[in-house]
């Protein structure tokens, strides 16, 4: 008697029920940690996530944001095709996870593609100081500046002038997030 494996190549359908599965199934560190091996640095996969991330299910949305910013510090390049339309999302804001994900991406990418410098430095100095926006947004914002100073150093004295008033935030997160950035901004020399 003979037994033969038959491999069949997981189409788009298939993948899409294993990372939607998962995420319906339970919010969990244990989901993210899955979802983020699962996808590795498969564009096909990241794409699926990033239709549910686009998507109108909210519950999809909070629950996609989470693996995205590790997979975009595992695998930046993965998530390079996204910037411009993560950015246009930005301010509709479906959900807070959505955009402290999508921020928390821009502050862990080591390089921002040239293109979207711009609007990561618009969108990061208006969100510092937008006390409507949430918290750990505004924090990873901050971070994000850090890096865009390095680039172009103009910009160090603007975000020192945003950044210091923070100092007397109420909120602890606001201003541990102001003191490491303006210990960064001394680092850096113009």
């Amino acid at each position: 008697m003979r037994f033969f494996v038959i491999y069949i190549k997981p189409n788009y359908i298939s993948l899409v029920l294993n990372i939607k599965e998962a995420l319906t199934r339970e919010h969990s560190k244990r989901t993210t940690d899955f979802i983020v091996n699962y996808v590795g640095n498969n564009k096909k996969r990241f794409k699926v996530l990033m239709d549910l991330l686009f998507g109108n299910d909210l519950l999809m949305v909070q629950r996609a944001s989470w693996p995205l910013s590790y997979i975009a510090s595992n695998e930046p390049e993965l998530i390079t095709p996204y910037w411009n339309q993560l950015l246009d999302e930005l301010p509709q804001c479906k959900h807070v996870a959505f955009h402290r994900s999508i921020f928390r991406s821009l502050s862990v990418v080591p390089n921002l593609p040239h293109e979207i410098h711009g609007r990561v430095v618009d969108v990061c100095m208006e969100s510092i100081t937008d006390m409507n926006k949430p918290t750990a947004s505004r924090v990873y914002a901050m971070y994000t500046m850090i890096n865009m100073v390095k680039l172009y150093p103009d910009f160090k004295e603007e975000l020192i002038l945003r950044v210091e008033p923070l100092l007397n935030h109420e909120l602890p997160s606001i201003v541990a997030g102001a003191r490491a950035v303006l210990k960064q901004m001394q680092k850096i020399k113009v």
